[in-house]
């Protein structure tokens, strides 16, 4: 059985809205867990339910009520409904109702379709006549092999492989994990849409030089600084951009905003041997709402990661117009467009000449910025929704309007 979370008046309204599909949605991570999974989760169902406001209803399954105020937010449209495991037991063993149970959930829903957002599809799906369609986000078990255990590689494989089996179809965020997918899992390639991602409307809308001035002050922001965003981990590459500092002008500072892990331990260590304590700025917990700030101030964008499967900061710094320079490899080169720099990972050399050639010529700047805006207009919410529609046709579920 389920718990439904939903007001009065989005009942009566769904009772009499005319409806011929109901999609239902892997949730988890819309609500807690890995951030960028987080707002990828948010971002398409968000997406969906504003593409199809009249003849599909979205139902978004999660394991307990334990959510934040943007799902919350999102759950009080009128075509989309928060369902939970009913009763104390289920929402203890939530994993179990993921695992087996939901199905039986599913189709008392009247769900024909369950799209899950992550790379897990739930056993008996089949049976009970509901199609799926399950989500890649990352190989980097099977790219980045010397990062993870043979247990965890293993175990990751076995888990991914059954479920790309069992969906009707799958949905890769990034033409490099598609090919991943045919390269090292050997999965049939006509079974597979990729379907970028786009990011959050906050980021969309220019920041006010007033807005700009609080945040600065906020978190003590230098004059002029490079960003990196993301969770500290060794694939991040970081200490190659700590490496690189000293031999840039000493007025060029660095900003590093996310989660702090004990990788992070090494990175302050090598920042107090180079000597750099005021020119690398780790920032934690920075508020939601006040990151198209952190990204507008910047004078650059880095990412020197070793591997992503697909990495929204870069679409959010190029939507604020902040020109990005990006490792090779992976998929960096797609979410960066033809007009941004990329340079191998492990080349610090090549790093420090892209820095110094972007910070100090104007004019390249400006041209990848605006190139970097009109690249970025491929993710909008729409063209997504779009796309997901068109993989929603080929397994013979049509819930488009026009």
């Amino acid at each position: 059985m389920l718990r439904v979370r939903m007001r009065v008046a989005h009942t009566y309204y769904n009772l009499e809205m005319r409806r011929t599909n109901t999609i239902g949605f892997d949730a988890k991570h819309a609500t807690t867990g890995d951030a960028t999974l987080c707002s990828y989760a948010l971002f398409i169902i968000e997406a969906m339910a504003k593409a199809c406001p009249r003849r599909s209803y979205f139902r978004m399954y999660v394991p307990d009520d334990d959510t934040t105020p943007e799902y919350e937010s999102l759950a009080q449209r009128h075509n989309v409904e928060s369902m939970e495991p009913d009763g104390a037991l289920w929402r203890k063993l939530w994993w179990l109702w993921r695992l087996y149970f939901i199905g039986r959930d599913l189709k008392r829903g009247d769900v024909e379709l369950f799209h899950s957002l992550t790379e897990f599809v739930p056993f008996g799906l089949e049976r009970r006549g509901i199609r799926s369609i399950v989500t890649v986000h990352s190989l980097e078990f099977l790219r980045l092999k010397g990062l993870f255990g043979p247990l965890h590689s293993m175990f990751r494989r076995v888990v991914m492989l059954s479920s790309l089996r069992r969906s009707d179809r799958i949905v890769a965020v990034s033409e490099n994990i598609k090919n991943d997918l045919i390269k090292y899992l050997h999965i049939d390639r006509d079974k597979i849409d990729v379907i970028y991602r786009g990011c959050h409307p906050r980021f969309i809308h220019p920041v006010s030089p007033e807005r700009q001035r609080e945040v600065e002050e906020r978190y003590h922001l230098p004059k002029r600084y490079m960003l990196f965003v993301g969770t500290h981990m060794p694939r991040k590459n970081l200490g190659d951009l700590i490496e690189i500092m000293p031999k840039l002008d000493r007025d060029v500072e660095l900003v590093i905003v996310g989660r702090a892990t004990t990788y992070t331990q090494r990175i302050k260590h090598r920042i107090k041997s180079l000597d750099l304590q005021e020119r690398v700025h780790m920032l934690y917990g920075v508020a939601d709402d006040d990151m198209p700030a952190v990204y507008a101030g910047a004078s650059l964008y880095l990412m020197p990661s070793l591997y992503e499967g697909f990495p929204p900061t870069i679409i959010e710094a190029l939507t604020l117009g902040v020109p990005v320079i990006a490792a090779k490899g992976s998929s960096m080169e797609e979410a960066g467009g033809p007009n941004s720099i990329y340079v191998d990972s492990n080349d610090r050399d090549a790093w420090e000449r892209a820095i110094k050639e972007v910070l100090g010529n104007e004019e390249l700047r400006n041209y990848m910025i605006s190139e970097g805006r009109n690249y970025v207009s491929r993710f909008r919410p729409e063209v997504v929704a779009y796309n997901i529609m068109n993989c929603y046709k080929r397994i013979g579920v049509d819930i488009s309007e026009y």
